[in-house]
């Protein structure tokens, strides 16, 4: 009756109240093999797997606890590898980036067209799915079978997902705002401030051309560390070269953004080579605040005036 115990005792912690069933026993075991069965590599213990179907019982805002007949309907193989994932069961996160890789790749490749972004994404998801943080257990926890534990998976990565862009989206909006107010603002000459008024939008037009002729691996380390904020070690991991390496990468890349935009401002406008120093001078100190704010899905066809 080891089984109806550890079934019967996490219920009432739950708080539910199991109905009297002397076939119990045999129906928890059944539950058990049906997921050793999909699963024979994963050293789950049996006890804990019970304890999860009682969870899963407990249906958090119902008034009883399910019967063991709804719970039998669940999706108990996959179950059974949640609670291998959760429990820390050996090999039990590589049979699940088994499982549910193609649909997560599937959800990524819709939405994120750089390989190495999808890469950043889904590792992010598999941690937060697998590992949780500080503050956070991992979600594996929370999956309670009712369908299939790779459409969960794509449900969570899909809002991960909407997350990061949603973030992104805010920062670029704050650092648009931040660079706005420092290129306008106060504490600097009268003329000098004229001259950022005067040629700002010739400077962002600049600027939106420099980054659209960047190599795409650099414009994505850009966008990597200064948008979605990834530190340049991340970069490095994702890429499969040093963290120098990176660190060059990003400080190149930054150059040819600042050098080009000088070219630009010097070539189209007529302005006297004291503008164009302040200019450059305002480019320098707020190269990276401009670059997070056109690097944004779209801004630099925007800011370029194209269609």
């Amino acid at each position: 009756m080891k089984l109806v115990l550890a079934f019967q005792t996490e219920l009432s912690r739950e708080g539910g109240v199991s109905e009297p069933d002397p076939a119990l026993e045999t129906r928890l075991s059944e539950l058990v093999a049906r997921g050793r069965s999909a699963h024979p590599e994963l050293a789950l213990d049996e006890v804990a797997f019970v304890q999860q179907l009682a969870r899963c019982a407990a249906a958090p805002g119902a008034a009883t606890p399910l019967p063991l007949e709804q719970l039998e309907r669940l999706h108990i193989e996959d179950l059974y590898l949640a609670c291998a994932c959760a429990a820390g069961v050996a090999g039990a996160a590589a049979r699940f980036e088994e499982r549910c890789g193609p649909r997560l790749k599937a959800v990524l490749g819709a939405s994120v067209k750089s390989a190495d972004l999808r890469a950043e994404i889904r590792q992010r998801v598999l941690d937060l799915l697998l590992v949780g943080t500080i503050d956070t257990p991992a979600k594996i926890a929370g999956y309670g079978g009712q369908g299939p534990i790779d459409s969960w998976t794509a449900v969570v990565a899909q809002r991960q997902l909407t997350t990061l862009l949603r973030k992104d989206e805010t920062e670029r909006r704050a650092r648009e705002g931040a660079a706005l107010e420092t290129a306008l603002g106060g504490g600097v000459a009268p003329e000098v401030a004229f001259a950022k008024q005067r040629y700002r939008a010739e400077f962002e037009r600049a600027m939106a051309d420099a980054l659209s002729v960047l190599e795409e691996r650099d414009r994505l380390v850009l966008r990597l560390h200064l948008v979605s904020q990834i530190s340049v070690q991340d970069i490095g991991k994702m890429y499969g070269v040093a963290q120098s390496t990176a660190s060059r990468w990003l400080a190149s890349a930054r150059d040819q953004v600042q050098t080009e935009v000088t070219r630009l401002l010097r070539q189209r406008l007529g302005a006297s080579p004291d503008e164009i120093a302040s200019l450059a001078g305002v480019m320098a100190s707020q190269i990276d605040l401009s670059i997070s704010r056109l690097l944004s899905p779209g801004d630099i066809r925007a800011a370029r005036g194209d269609s």
